[in-house]
């Protein structure tokens, strides 16, 4: 994973995020949690879908804080979802 996260839509109007500026790209690290709308950004889906993944317990969340109000999701979560939806499909003139 990349540590520049691009997005439709920030607070100032920026389109990408750059969250190690000034280290070259080969030396940084990966982003080990994302908020709700970068991991929705990621996965290419709405941050309801997120909710949704979240509620159905097919995406696992990691809970920050004292009240545990702020919901992140791990790295390592997103490439396991991601990995777990894969579909091998087989050529038609196989059957």
């Amino acid at each position: 994973m990349s540590s520049v996260v691009s997005f439709p839509q920030t607070r100032r109007d920026e389109r990408e995020i750059d969250v190690h500026p000034g280290v070259p790209m080969a030396t940084r690290p990966v982003r080990w949690l994302y908020t709700v709308i970068e991991a929705a950004e990621l996965l290419s889906v709405g941050k309801q879908t997120v909710y949704n993944l979240i509620d159905l317990g097919e995406l696992p969340k990691v809970m920050i804080g004292r009240t545990g109000k702020t919901i992140r999701i791990a790295a390592t979560d997103l490439q396991a979802y991601i990995d777990n939806q894969r579909v091998e499909v087989a050529p038609s003139w196989a059957m």
